[in-house]
């Protein structure tokens, strides 16, 4: 019969997560001494370290960075226009340090992501950078950093994971877009589109109710309809504002595509180029629609490009910025109610 080893098995550092009651993914953060985590949870996980005998072994944790130049990259669809901006920025600058990407689209499914995870870790890739779909526990991306791969959340963070972020300050872009409508003198403004449960949408809704209160004006003046975040949901959310019988001022559109669907219903209602609309992302074609689109611009390729900055450094344990916030810029057209600028006149 053969001898069985009764020698107690290595802890893990799921082991020592469970042990200090925090995610792996914080585990892991405090174990390469990266990531913000507080000073109770550091010393709670490194007691537990010490309890469990638990060894990193960082021999295999270099192997797996140093050698691997792929980066998994998980977007919701890179037919959103703002996402294949960003994504042409986060490969520009990751080929510029020797990195290449590995995209995959979840489709806001999180079973499908579910799978990508698994694909992506059988794969070893150096690092993640994802936009999570919407559903996504914080238990369902625990394993993408069992191995010590960091992780970035793009656009969306899920809950305190206390992995790398970078998105854009919403709650400023909706005070922005609401002080601009306010100053043209809507005295009805209604945030059109995105998902209810985005995180994205709950904050911009944040800085709307933010300025209007600044202004002075009441509550009921605001409404608020939610679609899907492409041009259809823009068409149906604009089309159900239109047999609301609220009164259509001015128009704060979740994004470009949202706009693009709801021009289309003001177009058919007879009131093409009447509303006074601001809208989020500036995407290439954004200027072209007529009337060309007043919008909040993040800078959709500059954010993929400090995404992969940021992963690097998490990557090389070089300093650098946990979360990063992009202030987004008002970028005026004509769709707002302003007049374009006159062209100078030669001299």
């Amino acid at each position: 019969m053969p001898a069985t080893d009764d020698r107690p098995k290595p802890a893990t550092l799921l082991d020592v997560a469970e042990r200090a009651g925090v995610s792996r993914a914080t585990a892991s953060l405090v174990l390469r001494g990266t990531g913000r985590v507080s000073q109770s949870t550091r010393d709670r996980v490194l007691q537990a370290m010490t309890d469990l005998g638990y060894i990193y072994n960082r021999g295999a944790a270099s192997l797996r960075t140093r050698d691997n130049n792929v980066i998994g990259v998980l977007v919701t669809t890179v037919t959103n226009p703002f996402f294949a901006e960003v994504i042409i920025g986060l490969e520009e600058r990751l080929g510029e340090l020797g990195y290449v990407c590995l995209i995959a689209n979840t489709l806001n499914d999180t079973t499908r992501q579910d799978q990508l995870i698994t694909f992506l870790q059988e794969t070893s890739v150096a690092g993640v950078v994802m936009v999570p779909a919407f559903g996504t526990e914080p238990a369902a991306i625990d394993t993408l950093t069992a191995r010590d791969r960091p992780l970035l959340f793009l656009t969306r963070r899920i809950g305190d994971t206390g992995n790398l972020y970078i998105g854009t300050d919403d709650i400023t872009g909706g005070r922005l877009a609401t002080d601009h409508l306010i100053w043209h003198g809507c005295n009805t403004i209604t945030y059109l589109g995105g998902r209810e449960d985005a995180i994205a949408r709950h904050d911009r809704i944040h800085g709307v109710r933010e300025s209007a209160a600044n202004h002075g004006y009441a509550p009921d003046s605001l409404s608020f309809i939610a679609s899907p975040t492409n041009a259809r949901g823009g068409l149906a959310a604009a089309r159900e504002l239109l047999q609301s019988g609220t009164p259509i001022d001015g128009i704060i559109c979740h994004s470009d595509t949202v706009a693009l669907g709801a021009y289309r219903a003001f177009h058919d209602a007879g009131l093409a180029g009447t509303v006074k609309v601001v809208s989020f992302d500036n995407v290439d074609n954004a200027e072209l629609i007529e009337p060309p689109l007043t919008t909040l611009s993040s800078n959709p390729r500059q954010l993929g490009r400090t995404a992969a900055q940021q992963i690097y450094d998490e990557l090389n344990d070089e300093e650098g910025a946990d979360t990063t916030l992009v202030e987004p810029e008002l970028i005026i057209r004509r769709s707002c109610g302003c007049p374009l600028p006159r062209p100078m006149a030669n001299p």
